[in-house]
């Protein structure tokens, strides 16, 4: 409980904890703080060594991290591994939490990252990592890369390795199409603060949205700046009561904040975009479910969403779109096909959804070339993924079929030759080389499936069919376990300071981490479904509520 709820381990000294203890039990007996930290540490140790054997199990890993600086001026890396378990369950967890010397050089990082992966033994496992897009972090990708590839690993494929935080690329982009919009998101912050501070206010508020007859629903929120998806849901509620702001500025001489139409207008013409962006923000902020899926359906809506701008004939609106497009396409030009491969092993999308997607932002000789790219690319993972089966199984190279076809011949030629003329024995040895139609391409070849979001479980889905493609399925356990954003390694520093709060920080940097990581470990350990890294959700988000008596009447 001290572990996951992040209590002070003083707690068992409160007296009215001891009361608590005593009525529950009355032959319970006071412990100290010392006592109950050594205890948390000997759970940290226990739990470290069944994450150990689960990630032996693991076939594939990916990480993500992070770095940060606590209020006690202490630099941290959070290092998270994600990875589908024998169960087809995705697994999150927090590997270390550790203090990290400055400088942050690129081969400091590097080199922190690579001796967490050989102090867990998974240096052999992981085939990507995910980070933000500070220049520091690509060199030192650089530098890590060349440390695997020296460990000569078959199994590891450089040029997925590094992947780009969408959510991070996300928030670069739209921050050109937030610049216009800060006099507004000034005026609407000052707005919500006015009517928190005062009940009244909120009270009178109400009633004049009840004179105009503009409905009482939505809450008014305070974003928080480091999340501008939070600054969008602000921006969306406050919109509802554009009137009833102007409304109440008339009754209410000291209200000195209300937006003008201009910037609503402003607002009204750039939502679209914003709403796209917040969507795609939402969904790769996710550490339960998969999120590499779902990253290009987004990115292309986000995509699409810029060129209908650039088309809009607002002069305003097309400058906008061409900036955010121009950093839009700086990042995802990049080759690494992770995404898109993983979008392929969804079997609502498939290649039908790639071939669909690639006809709407390419002209036809690019569209060609690159369907091409991903079929080669497709079949070279197949053939990979394929042999590793092989080789699990101790198997030789020739195929199940092809063996079983000779053996079928020998038996056949033994028993009929008296009436198989000699010309088809010869044609059925010629025609068992020939390969057959690959898993790959039977499932690729069948119909998408089509089911309504909410009752669709990727995971199950494949946890299914492993035996139907036992191959594709190897390669979706790796593709799908790559998590589109960095996320749940920020949040495990959380900007609610709902983990590493004061009294964290000024521990031991080493009993920081046991906690941090034993919190992860147990959470994360529940059979049932629950989050295992707190995420930024809408409890950073601060909700301004209105009176409940009078929205009632309304």
């Amino acid at each position: 409980m001290i572990i996951v709820y992040e209590y002070s381990f003083r707690m068992v000294e409160h007296k009215w904890f001891n009361i608590l203890m005593k009525w529950m039990n009355r032959n319970y007996e006071s412990i100290g703080r010392k006592t109950i930290k050594n205890e948390c540490m000997k759970v940290y140790e226990s739990e470290k060594e069944l994450l150990k054997k689960s990630l032996r199990e693991a076939e594939s890993i990916s990480l993500t991290t992070d770095l940060w600086t606590s209020n006690q001026n202490i630099q941290y890396m959070c290092l998270v591994a994600h990875y589908i378990d024998a169960d087809w369950v995705l697994q999150c967890r927090v590997l270390n939490f550790m203090e990290l010397d400055p400088p942050h050089t690129r081969i400091v990082i590097a080199q922190a990252v690579f001796e967490c992966m050989v102090e867990w033994k998974i240096e052999d496992k992981v085939m990507t990592i995910t980070l933000d897009n500070a220049s520091n972090n690509d060199t030192a990708i650089t530098n890590l890369k060349a440390k695997l590839l020296a460990r000569r690993n078959t199994n590891f494929d450089s040029i997925y390795f590094h992947v780009r935080c969408a959510a991070h690329i996300v928030n670069l982009v739209v921050n050109d199409g937030l610049q216009p919009l800060e006099s507004l998101i000034s005026d609407l912050r000052n707005t919500v603060k006015f009517f928190k501070r005062s009940p009244a206010r909120m009270y009178k508020f109400v009633q004049v949205c009840n004179q105009y007859a503009i409905k009482v629903g939505k809450e008014l929120t305070l974003d928080v700046k480091t999340m501008w998806s939070s600054t969008y849901k602000m921006l969306d509620c406050c919109n509802v009561y554009k009137d009833a702001f102007g409304y109440y500025c008339e009754l209410d001489n000291t209200y000195v904040w209300k937006p003008s139409q201009s910037q609503w207008e402003l607002y009204d013409k750039i939502r679209p975009i914003l709403k796209t962006m917040a969507g795609a923000t939402t969904a790769f902020s996710a550490s339960t479910y998969p999120t590499a899926n779902v990253f290009y359906p987004y990115i292309i809506q986000v995509k699409i969403a810029l060129k209908e701008a650039q088309q809009s004939g607002d002069r305003y609106v097309m400058s906008m779109a061409d900036a955010m497009l121009d950093k839009f396409d700086k990042y995802w030009e990049e080759t690494n096909n992770v995404m898109i491969i993983a979008t392929i092993l969804d079997p609502r999308f498939k290649m039908r959804y790639i071939r669909w997607c690639f006809a709407k932002i390419y002209g036809s000789l690019r569209f060609q070339r690159e369907i091409e790219d991903i079929y080669k690319e497709l079949e070279r993972l197949y053939k990979k993924y394929e042999t590793i089966y092989r080789r699990k199984l101790g198997e030789s190279e020739t195929t199940p079929s092809n063996a079983q076809s000779s053996s079928s011949t020998k038996d056949t030629s033994s028993s009929l030759a008296s009436i198989i003329p000699s010309g088809f024995q010869t044609f059925l040895e010629s025609s068992a080389t020939e390969s057959s139609k690959s898993e790959l391409l039977i499932y690729l070849d069948e119909p998408n499936v089509f089911v309504e979001e909410k009752n669709f479980n990727l995971l199950n889905y494949w946890k299914v069919n492993t035996h139907r493609f036992p191959v594709v399925a190897s390669m979706a356990k790796m593709f799908l376990a790559v998590p589109a954003s960095s996320v749940s390694s920020e949040s495990t520093f959380s900007t609610g300071g709902r983990i590493l709060d004061d009294y964290r920080s000024s521990l031991k940097s080493s009993t920081v981490q046991a906690l941090v990581c034993a919190s992860s470990w147990i959470r994360g350990s529940q059979s049932s479904p629950i989050i295992l890294v707190c995420e930024c959700d809408d409890g950073d988000i601060e909700s301004v509520e209105f009176p409940k008596c009078i929205v009632a009447s309304n």
